[in-house]
């Protein structure tokens, strides 16, 4: 009977003060939801390559490179000779496999594609347990005439026919081989750094005339992943590493003779279960994730909640006096002061509990738009032990929530309620009110500096002036396949024509689509010992002038003047050749040519090949222009030579005029008549150098979501206290009324009462905000100034107060007006 009495008490409570209900509930619901959808996102992001059955002796060798003048250049891959050393030099590794990237031309009959082929070795069976669903992965390992494909794969290539032992051609464009399709495995979770659509077996034999591949020790193709005997052999291995690296690579043509290699670079091993929080580099097979906005995003998960949980206790506590009699008589009754506390903390889950019904459906409609952003597939798991957690939070947010609002209700004195006929509200409990409006509007004014911040960030480096012109070019990739690069010409002179097109001209790398190449450089009074290793991107004619790029001084590449750089098999004949050479304003620096104009004829000798081989071409240079910055903001722009490519251009960059979509429609036409071999590929710099910053785009999209929910909760919060008050007021508000004040005196009254905490609030987010925006720039090399983010911090708080006056005034102006009669007769 008690129980019934307490749930009819609260369902009752709950329909007579229809808005403080409905503020609770759905403010609670919002602060679950966001809780809910964060809890999904760390939890995914916190799991990756988990399942891997030797997942915790699971390791991977990573590299940096630190040469002097230059960032420190991290990758994730690892020289080919590595394995070999590795399992010679340690005894507590068991297995080891490499992983390299390669995109070969797939056929099979009529049917062509280019798909991502992962070469390993053997023994990569012995270390990730892929779920196998037809034919046998260690026979087909073991054969370098055996192919494996994931599930997707095999249905894409042979749709409903029966894919083992069918026969794919394979063109690695440097040899061509037929393999006989012998397993077939399960798509690799999203969950994992590892994606595996196809399987090859490496034969370095293949691959002797690319020597960058498995055999140098400076080149780094191929991610690197080894078993220990023990978990614990990691640390051993990464003790010692330094020692390994100085015993087994070839001593660096840089330093002196007294130069070791550990002096140059770190070989560093991590935990697969660390790589997608943890590593740096490049290499990666899929994009990484980021330990700072786990913790961040946790956090804000905690916020929102908290500012949820603030709203809940802000309006029961205020609600104290119209529960007084209840309470007293409850107690002349017999209750005791647990009795109470149960019935009030009973209420509070009561609330908890609709609003974790709503938060569920919330979750479930904003999960497709969640996912978009996050570029995840993350579903709610409704499994028993998923719902019990879940509930445990609900409950544990409405206990606490209830906590202090049933101790304070519980507490009154029967005596002086019943004898005075209404409850005198502490100052005690006013303070707190108030504190707990600091904490929410501090919190909010937090997170709307950060998204400030984060998306003035992405602007900049959107806008920021890069060295060359992003817009309106076009580019065609897969250039330097075999049968592609035999029609180069007939694509550069036919795309000329286009009506569209401006100008033309190939390179081996674009903006948003570099690669870490490097070569040895010096001036004829550098000696060969001390050559300096200089960014190397390899161009045709015309690429200062499509992606019109500043030249300083001196002129670019000109076919009538008879510039030519060297042929691919005069490189790999190691010939001596003479030629020209565009540096950028950083390799003015570090090479030491003075001004541009005092670096024009002058001479650079450059090694074309591997580190340590002869120094056999000379160039001289003809053009200095501005730095470019190919990459992201997160790293520094380097020294850079631009050789010209006598016959070699990964791909063909076009700048152009016009509806875009025509140009892509034409050029698809042109390829498919020129090269129907290969499927054609084609992309825009401007959308390339946005998804350089993909993620920080989606960090910004969070942020800005987060926020609004955190300022819309508060309000809510804010929004029925204020109208708590102003009825509470009802009877001041009439005398002032009758006295002579007007409706403006009225509300500008209840307005700056709810002025005073938002400015504290300020004084208590701006510090923290600005402490930490300054910290999270610091991976950006280019960033905005800080004085930007003090800017911003003001405006928050402007921002934060004209809601206030809003949320508060819009509740007031209905009390203001009313009329002084029926307010002096309130009570």
């Amino acid at each position: 009977m008690l129980l019934t009495n307490y749930l009819t008490t609260a369902w009752r409570n709950m329909v007579n003060n229809k808005l403080f209900s409905a503020i609770n509930v759905f403010g609670l619901a919002i602060g679950l939801a966001a809780c809910v959808m964060i809890m999904l996102y760390v939890k995914h992001e916190t799991n990756y390559d988990e399942f891997w059955q030797k997942a915790d002796r699971i390791h991977r060798s990573h590299i940096t490179f630190n040469i002097p003048g230059r960032d420190p250049m991290h990758a994730v891959t690892s020289p080919g000779p590595l394995i070999h050393a590795l399992k010679k030099d340690f005894a507590q590794i068991e297995h080891a496999t490499r992983i390299g990237n390669w995109r070969p031309t797939m056929s099979y009959g009529d049917k062509v594609f280019i798909e991502q082929a992962k070469l390993v070795d053997a023994d990569f069976v012995n270390i990730f347990d892929v779920k196998v669903l037809a034919g046998d992965i260690r026979a087909a390992l073991s054969d370098n005439h055996s192919i494996v494909l994931s599930e997707t794969m095999a249905k894409k290539f042979f749709d409903q026919e029966q894919a083992i032992g069918k026969v794919l051609s394979l063109d690695f464009n440097h040899f061509q081989r037929d393999y006989k399709v012998a397993a077939i495995i399960e798509d690799t979770p999203d969950n994992s750094q590892l994606d595996l659509p196809i399987l090859v077996l490496i034969d370095e034999k293949d691959w002797q005339d690319q020597n960058y591949m498995f055999h140098a020790w400076f080149s780094v193709n191929a991610q690197l992943y080894f078993t220990t005997k023990q978990a614990s052999d990691l640390d051993t291995i990464n003790a010692e590493y330094d020692t390994f690296a100085d015993n087994n690579f070839p001593k660096m043509p840089i330093g002196g003779d007294d130069a070791k290699a550990s002096d140059f670079l770190k070989l560093s091993a991590m935990n697969i279960k660390d790589l997608h929080l943890n590593s740096i580099g490049f290499g990666e097979m899929r994009p990484q994730g980021n330990q700072t906005m786990v913790v961040t995003f946790s956090a804000i998960a905690v916020l929102i909640l908290l500012i949820a949980a603030i709203n809940f206790m802000n309006l029961s506590t205020a609600q104290a006096s119209k529960r007084a009699k209840e309470v007293s008589l409850r107690k002349v009754m017999g209750a005791s002061k647990t009795d109470l506390i149960l019935q009030f903390l009973g209420e509070s889950v009561l609330l908890t509990l609709f609003a974790f019904t709503l938060a569920f459906a919330l979750v479930e409609l904003t999960l497709p738009v969640y996912n978009e952003v996050l570029n995840k597939n993350l579903a709610l798991d409704y499994s028993a032990s998923n719902l019990l957690r879940l509930s445990g939070l609900a409950l544990v947010v409405g206990v606490l929530s209830g906590l202090y609002p049933a101790f304070i209700l519980s507490s009154f004195r029967p005596a002086k309620v019943l004898k005075a006929n209404k409850s005198a509200e502490t100052k005690a409990s006013l303070k707190l009110r108030a504190s707990l409006v600091v904490v929410q509007f501090a919190v909010s004014i937090g997170l709307f500096v950060a998204t400030a911040v984060v998306y003035s960030q992405m602007q900049y480096a959107l806008k920021m002036d890069a060295g060359y012109n992003k817009e309106n070019v076009m580019v065609m990739f897969r250039v330097g396949r075999e049968a592609a690069s035999e029609k180069r010409e007939v694509l550069i002179n036919e795309l000329e024509k286009h009506p569209q097109v401006t100008s033309v001209t190939y390179s081996n790398e674009t903006p948003g689509n570099s690669n870490e190449n490097n070569t040895m450089m010096r001036t004829p009074d550098i000696p060969a010992e001390d050559a300096l290793i200089i960014g190397q991107r390899d161009v045709g004619y015309n690429f200062f002038e499509t992606y019109q790029i500043n030249v300083l001084a001196g002129r670019t590449y000109d076919k009538d003047r008879n510039d030519v750089g060297p042929t691919t098999e005069q490189l790999r004949e190691g010939e001596a050749f003479q030629g020209s050479i565009v540096v950028n304003e950083s390799a003015l620096k570090r090479l030491g040519l003075g001004t541009p104009e005092q670096a024009l004829g002058k001479i650079l000798i450059t090694a074309r090949g591997d580190v340590g081989e002869d120094l056999y071409v000379e160039l001289v240079v003809i053009g200095v222009v501005e730095d470019i910055h190919f990459d992201s903001l997160r790293s520094t722009i380097r020294p850079e030579v631009y050789p010209l490519s006598a016959n070699f251009g990964g791909s063909i960059s076009m700048r152009f005029n016009g509806s875009p979509e025509t140009l892509k429609e034409d050029a698809k036409a042109l390829w498919q008549q020129q090269v129907p071999s290969i499927p054609f590929a084609y992309s825009f710099v401007e959308d390339d150098i946005a998804e350089l910053y993909q993620q920080e785009q989606g960090e910004a999209k969070l942020f800005a979501a987060f926020s609004g929910l955190a300022i819309f909760v508060a309000c809510l919060g804010l929004f029925g206290l204020a109208s708590f008050t102003a009825t509470r007021r009802t009877k001041e508000i009439g005398i002032r009324k009758v006295m002579g004040a007007s409706v403006f005196d009225i509300v500008k009254m209840l307005v700056l009462s709810f002025s005073k905490p938002v400015f504290i609030a300020c004084l208590v987010a701006w510090p923290i905000a600005f402490y930490l925006m300054v910290d999270w720039l610091e991976v950006f090399v280019y960033r905005i100034d800080t004085s930007l983010i003090i800017f911003l911090c003001a405006i928050s708080g402007v921002f934060a107060l004209l809601i206030a006056w809003v949320t508060v005034a819009s509740n007031s102006i209905k009390v203001a007006r009313a009329n002084p009669i029926s307010a002096l007769r309130y009570e």
